[in-house]
């Protein structure tokens, strides 16, 4: 899958699952960059990018539909799996998102992107055990990817672990590759606390 083809995928899925952090928001325009100036893809079949944009007029049951029946008759059809996590994961159906996810990777075992995501999957799901086992498989693939690193500190630091989270913060700041997402991140690391309003001063009884 071409750099572009995964980054629009990427971007798709990032907003579906609202966890912007894991690429920050100071990448979107970035990726989004190279995905307009990117070619379109020449499938017979519907890209994630043309079934976020025809959400409007195609339900999205549809649409699962429409990618489960390419499934049948071309099982390793890579567009149509991408295609149906991206609905699954609009679905909130982050169950169904597995499969086809899990079908990506035994095809492209080293693409680092689809552990990636499958981690942010279980990390929807409140599975922490394997979304940490997917984390650290993307970061076994690419050391250089702040994301997974990110990822399994915002998971302890979910888990009331701070002490545990503090030095995957410190490493994805590390790798990060603009002082924008660094700040990001060391602000993800030390969450400021909710301000309590003022109270409200109390009329003196007369």
């Amino acid at each position: 899958m071409s750099q572009p083809s995964r980054s629009r995928w990427f971007i798709n899925l990032v907003l579906a699952l609202g966890a912007v952090f894991f690429i920050g928001a100071s990448m979107l325009p970035l990726l989004e960059g190279i995905v307009k100036d990117s070619q379109p893809a020449q499938e017979a079949t519907p890209t994630a990018s043309q079934t976020a944009r025809s959400q409007s007029s195609s339900p999205l049951v549809n649409q699962a539909q429409e990618y489960e029946l390419v499934l049948k008759q071309e099982p390793d059809n890579q567009a149509a799996l991408k295609g149906l996590v991206e609905v699954r994961v609009r679905q909130r159906d982050f169950q169904g998102a597995i499969a086809p996810l899990e079908k990506l990777i035994a095809l492209n075992p080293n693409e680092g992107l689809y552990h990636l995501v499958l981690g942010q999957v279980y990390a929807a799901q409140k599975n922490s055990d394997r979304a940490n086992a997917a984390f650290d498989r993307a970061m076994q693939i690419d050391r250089k990817d702040y994301r997974p690193v990110l990822g399994k500190a915002l998971l302890l630091q979910e888990q009331g672990k701070p002490e545990l989270a503090k030095p995957l913060f410190e490493q994805a700041a590390a790798l990060a590759p603009s002082p924008s997402e660094k700040e990001q991140i060391n602000k993800l690391a030390n969450p400021q606390p909710a301000t309590s309003a003022p109270a409200v001063p109390q009329q003196e009884q007369k």
